[in-house]
């Protein structure tokens, strides 16, 4: 659990290297060797649009839900298998739109090869072919009910993750102080499953544009770009929008440092059981050797007289 949290912590780190363009100056290893070996974090696959924050936000989903030992089960375990289908569902999702752009790559590059004359073709052209045909007119897209439905499902993702992380909270401290760090994450899924179930229904016209980017609940795109002075492309009320990604990573720091703090605690106390253990031990062992009766020496025995 404890590194579930840290992981949603790292949530903003990529829109940070690539807002304030450190991204650039990260190097990054090649898997194939070419005559310019060197490539930057801007170039590989994880700073495209829809990859780190999906994958970051799955691996930590599924982290806290994960069992741990030595804890007792409590009546609301069985919300974790829900939770973990709910994030691999976010992660189906989340990879269609990936999928569907390198599909058009795809089908992109066996364009060109089969512009070049027949007998220069690679022999993989009609491979891409196949592939890149077969997927966008078979495989799923991105579709705005596709969009609804990951804000949706990472929503109540969050929603279920709030359960076992106030198991951990109230175990190392009051209750009142975990309910209210975990109170806005609790709040806000709710929001914006209001906000789905709206669209859905009809009650509004459309659903806004600033809806999908809470695909993986967290924007952290929006609050880093106003710091940056950077324009960050919301519409409406811009400062609530930042207050409340504000809000929610703050929340998941504090509930990080709380557990970080709590373990490092249990491991101290564990510690020095173990030292008070041994020491005792030891002293056991000295006073039984000194204060056990020396024993006589025996009288040497009589020889046989012949």
């Amino acid at each position: 659990m404890l590194a579930g949290t840290w992981i949603l912590v790292l949530m903003p780190l990529m829109d940070a290297l690539q807002t304030f363009e450190w991204s650039s100056l990260v190097p990054v290893p090649t898997v194939f060797a070419f005559r310019d070996t060197t490539r930057t974090l801007d170039e590989t696959l994880l700073s495209f649009p829809g990859v780190y924050q999906p994958l970051v936000f799955c691996i930590g989903v599924v982290l806290l839900f994960s069992k741990e030992r030595g804890r007792r089960r409590a009546p609301l375990d069985w919300t974790r298998r829900w939770g973990v289908l709910c994030t691999y569902v976010v992660f189906l999702i989340s990879a269609t739109q990936v999928l569907f752009i390198a599909a058009l790559v795809l089908a992109g590059i066996a364009a060109i090869f089969q512009d070049m004359p027949l007998k220069y073709q690679p022999e993989v052209t009609q491979l891409f072919v196949d592939i890149s045909s077969s997927y966008l007119r078979y495989g799923p897209q991105a579709t705005m009910k596709a969009g609804l439905a990951l804000v949706a499902f990472s929503s109540v993702a969050v929603l279920l993750v709030c359960i076992p992380l106030f198991d951990a909270l109230r175990s190392t401290g009051p209750k009142y102080l975990a309910g209210s760090l975990l109170a806005p994450l609790a709040l806000f899924a709710l929001m914006h499953l209001a906000q789905v179930a709206r669209s859905c229904t009809g009650f509004s016209i459309g659903p806004s544009a600033d809806l999908f980017r809470y695909a993986v609940y967290f924007w952290p795109d929006l609050p880093l770009k106003n710091f940056a002075g950077l324009p960050a492309g919301a519409s409406g009320t811009v400062l609530s929008a930042i207050l409340v990604e504000s809000t929610k990573w703050c929340m998941v720091f504090a509930i990080a440092v709380w557990l970080t703090v709590a373990r490092l605690a249990a491991w101290w106390q564990v510690r020095k059981t173990k030292a008070a253990q041994r020491d005792a031990a030891a002293a056991e062992g000295l006073n039984q050797r000194f204060s056990s009766p020396e024993r006589s020496p025996s009288p040497p025995a009589k020889s046989s007289s012949a």
